[in-house]
């Protein structure tokens, strides 16, 4: 067998007539799905009727179920939804409109277990952050207003422009609008990656594959769905690879500078979104440009002229320098804190890993810990990087088995992808754990291209083992072992159901009387200054505007509540100064341990503890605070911390 992975282009061996007929016929080869079977009605049907499985399966959890029982039901509502709109996306005779309507379904079907968890308003962490900012930038008509609860987000405005753009345009809430462009962008990201697969590996069957292993990694179906800076940015990320390879492979230099044109503003767009992402662009582009440097030096040893010459790398270069430049203008003129934000993350988790390597894995994190995840789904959330790794290992195989040639940009978008790999340790570090998920939205662009590669060229007749009756269904098992071991490994089980009230989770630790007490507040007091714990801050920062501490060990400010004494003169003076008047209470923080294991963040003093009750009902007893407010849980305290501060310490 002859493939050759590039239309005409100097970076590769382009085969003779025959090799290249070869290719196409390779390029062909897969699953045939009749249409009278999955048509378009067909696959509508099934991803409504999937969808209402899933919004069963919610209920089922709400009401306080047995998991096993609301797991099964979402996977067959998911599955039901999505496994034919993916038979069609990815069969070898749709036709192009088809395959794009597919994708289109698919990008609406992945975005469905999200809509459905909390379809009025917020309740992910960073969605309270989020719309909170768009509030205030609606209402002052100013970008860049300060955020409670993420610092940051005031000095990455893009998310709340193009909210308050789409409000203007719709006379839509903030919410609607907000989950309207996150509808959208996923959509188009999907698209981007189908582009980026059609371009690299010469098949449009191949970027159908990508866009399909894409669409499910661990971050899309939660938490790149949700309304948040990188929800938005990830899909700037996936256009300005896109486009930079279409500016390589453009014929005219007309087109080429169009192209490269709107590479360098989604590049700048992904730069005033969000921060990590840009970094995720930068190093993905920084990659691909190593590769060409280093595949050229090498064909200069060789023969030319199997790799390409400098200049054919040149779109690269254009959108790997301009993001750069406009991302290190951008960090010094209106995003200094930006650094200072992101230093800590890697430095722990480094040193955390090192810590547990030395300790014989003590001090790290239970994976899966405190969850009520099925046990078959906690094995192929472990098998999920195992299909992976064979994926990789079978495109190694492929490419030194047969004459398949791939160009400088596919090899680093594979390199790129071996990140996936890297990342995995950190999951293990409770610093590394975030940023490692994390990475997944970006890498998996990456992974997504090889198991296109081994899925579109993989010889029909190999193994020999398997024939053509086992080849569908072996492909429909690892795609079913990748979807519920992928979401399984993203995020945990309130994030993704709803339950009974559930003390210390961002998500079902909400609820109407902490929003009601938010309100209220935030009407008598204004934007006023608060002590509280991590789960009632998120309430009273997006929905009374208030401004809550973020205690840490210089700031110990959970002293309030998690000692039986008074604060020290030290954080009396440090409340007092920085005009700390509240302070709001929860008593459900005594009555049960924090699911995730704090109430104040990862440096509380009672960390994995309940608050004893004798602290909290002594606060209705000492000098320097009084109830102000109160509902069935919560009490507000008016602080007075002055004749303390006043003491020597």
């Amino acid at each position: 067998m002859t493939a050759t992975l590039a239309r005409q282009d100097p970076d590769v061996i382009v085969g003779d007539d025959a090799a290249t007929a070869e290719s196409a016929a390779v390029g062909r080869q897969g699953p045939r799905v009749p249409s009278a079977i999955l048509g378009s009605p067909m696959l509508v049907a099934s991803a409504a009727v999937g969808s209402l499985v899933i919004g069963l399966s919610y209920r089922f959890s709400s009401q306080g179920r047995p998991a096993e029982l609301y797991y099964l039901v979402f996977w067959a509502g998911l599955l039901t939804a999505l496994l034919p709109v993916v038979a069609r996306l990815t069969a070898s005779n749709t036709r192009p409109t088809t395959r794009f309507l597919a994708l289109a379904l698919f990008g609406v079907v992945t975005l469905m277990p999200k809509i459905l968890r909390n379809p009025t308003g917020p309740l992910y962490h960073d969605e309270y952050a989020h719309w909170r900012e768009a509030v205030d930038v609606t209402s002052s008509g100013r970008l860049f207003q300060p955020n409670a609860t993420i610092p940051i987000v005031e000095f990455f405005p893009g998310t709340s422009a193009l909210t308050t753009t789409t409000e203007s345009f719709g006379g839509l809430s903030p919410w609607s609008a907000g989950l309207l462009v996150v509808i959208a962008l996923h959509v188009l990201g999907l698209f981007g990656v189908y582009v980026l697969g059609d371009a690299l590996l010469s098949s449009p069957r191949a970027g159908a594959v990508a866009a399909a292993v894409y669409g499910i990694n661990p971050s899309a179906i939660y938490f790149d769905t949700q309304y948040a800076y990188e929800s938005l940015a990830v899909n700037f990320f996936l256009w300005a690879l896109a486009l930079t390879t279409l500016a390589k492979r453009a014929d005219s230099a007309r087109t080429r500078r169009a192209y490269s044109t709107a590479a360098v503003l989604a590049g700048a767009a992904c730069v005033v979104t969000h921060h990590l992402t840009t970094i995720f662009l930068i190093v993905a582009l920084l990659v691909v440009t190593a590769t060409g440097v280093v595949r050229a030096r090498l064909g200069r040893r060789r023969q030319p002229p199997d790799v390409a010459a400098p200049d054919t790398m040149r779109p690269w270069w254009v959108t790997l320098v301009c993001t750069t430049v406009i991302a290190v203008a951008w960090v010094m003129t209106c995003a200094r804190p930006t650094l200072d934000y992101l230093s800590p993350y890697l430095g722990s988790a480094v040193g955390q890993l090192k810590s547990m390597s030395q300790n014989s894995g003590q001090g790290g994190r239970q994976l899966l810990a405190a969850n009520v995840e099925p046990e078959w789904e906690r094995l192929l959330t472990a098998a999920a990087p195992v299909v992976v790794l064979c994926c990789f290992i079978a495109a190694a195989a492929l490419i030194r088995r047969t004459p398949i040639t791939l160009d400088s940009p596919t090899w680093g978008m594979i390199v790129f992808g071996c990140g996936y790999f890297v990342s995995l340790p950190f999951i293990l570090a409770p610093s590394g754990a975030e940023g490692a998920r994390r990475s997944w939205g970006f890498t998996y662009v990456g992974v997504a291209l090889v198991v296109a590669l081994v899925a579109v060229h993989w010889p029909s007749d190999r193994p020999h083992w398997a024939g053509r009756s086992l080849a569908a269904p072996l492909q429909m098992t690892l795609l079913v072992t990748l979807v519920i071991g992928n979401v399984g490994g993203g995020l945990n089980d309130p994030y993704r159901f709803p339950g009974p009230f559930r003390w210390g989770t961002d998500t079902n630790s909400a609820s109407a009387e902490t929003r009601s007490v938010a309100e209220e507040l935030g009407k008598i007091v204004g934007r006023s200054r608060v002590v509280t714990d991590a789960y009632t801050a998120l309430e009273l920062a997006a929905y009374g505007g208030l401004v809550v501490a973020a205690p840490s060990v210089g700031f110990p400010a959970w002293d309030l509540t998690q000692r039986d004494a008074d604060p020290s003169p030290e954080l009396a003076r440090m409340l007092t100064y920085s005009d700390y008047d509240y302070l709001v209470v929860d008593i459900r923080m005594a009555q049960e341990a924090p699911f995730n294991g704090h109430n104040f963040g990862q440096n509380d003093p009672l960390l994995g503890h309940a608050t004893p009750m004798a602290n909290l009902t002594r606060l209705d007893h000492v000098p320097w605070a009084w109830r102000v407010m109160s509902t069935e849980h919560l009490r507000v305290y008016r602080l007075d911390l002055g004749a303390i501060a006043r003491e020597r310490g």
